[in-house]
């Protein structure tokens, strides 16, 4: 396993699948959509990028507030969370589509995915980008992201 300093945190990657980092931290979407699971210097940057985009779009700091103090702005879709075993299934069924569970950060909690039938997908895009997320594929997987490094 590596460790790695990020500006909201250290992030733990590499190594055996894992599903478990004692780092993790959950966040309610609200409004049916996802429960998202990450690394908590993820989750961070994560929130950070949706005040910012928030911001953008010119919402108050009392509607920011109201909305956790988040700006609940990003969308991220169900898939987003996934177990070793989950991603064991899927790796084994299509390895053309999906990646090994041992070199993923969907099961790290370093990944997300965007949901891509939300409006202001640029703005959200640039967003994520300023606070450490990485567009990995923007040509064929424009909605996954990851946190700091590159997976």
């Amino acid at each position: 396993m590596t460790d790695t300093k990020t500006p909201y945190g250290v992030i733990h990657y590499g190594g055996e699948c894992r599903d478990d980092y004692p780092n993790f931290v959950t966040y309610d979407q609200g409004g049916g959509h996802t429960i998202l699971t990450l690394q908590r210097p993820a989750m961070r940057a994560f929130w950070a990028a949706e005040i910012r985009l928030a911001k953008r779009l010119g919402w108050s700091d009392k509607r920011i507030e109201e909305n956790d103090g988040h700006g609940r702005a990003i969308y991220v879709l169900s898939g987003t969370n996934r177990t070793c075993a989950t991603q064991y299934r899927l790796w084994k069924s299509d390895p053309d589509r999906y990646a090994s569970p041992n070199s993923t950060g969907h099961t790290r909690g370093l990944c997300l995915d965007v949901s891509q039938v939300q409006p202001n997908l640029d703005l959200i895009r640039r967003a994520l980008m300023n606070e450490g997320w990485k567009q990995v594929r923007p040509g064929d997987e424009p909605w996954h992201f990851s946190y700091w490094i590159t997976i």
